[in-house]
């Protein structure tokens, strides 16, 4: 009987062991595999830098109009984000207001952006609001 219970200790240490034991490391080839190619695609980034005199309500408004604008259809993906709390270095510009990445699958959806009576409207309704904006436009080469 004393073997019996030995051996059934063991067998259930043993299916434990076996299910507590980490699968083979296949955390890059489940990253390659599960991220999306963004090769080729053009990523559109805008820093915005709003005027000193800016009042909460315009800000607001403000916002609201980015997220309109980051509606328009030809988008493939994008974001909206504003400065992060992280520590300042000297190569960390924190003094913009809003930022924006967008990502068009080709050029002719990167015109249509351009070209949308949305993104006119933004532009003629909000250029007041900002001190200055940085645009880059990258070509994506790898992921």
């Amino acid at each position: 009987m004393k073997t019996l219970k030995t051996v059934f200790s063991l067998m259930l240490l043993g299916t434990i062991f076996t299910g507590c034991q980490q699968p083979e490391d296949t955390t890059t080839e489940t990253m390659i595999s599960t991220t999306e190619n963004t090769t080729g695609m053009l990523q559109h980034t805008v820093y915005f830098y709003l005027n000193d005199d800016v009042t909460d309500q315009q800000r607001d408004e403000f916002e609201s109009g980015l997220k309109d604008l980051l509606e328009i259809e030809s988008i493939y993906k994008f974001e909206l984000g504003v400065p992060g709390d992280t520590e300042s270095r000297d190569v960390t510009d924190h003094s913009f207001a809003y930022s924006i990445f967008t990502w068009f699958e080709n050029m002719d959806d990167y015109k249509t952006y351009d070209e949308h009576p949305d993104h006119l409207q933004f532009i003629d309704t909000y250029s007041s609001l900002w001190a200055d904006v940085k645009v880059y436009d990258s070509e994506l080469i790898e992921k």
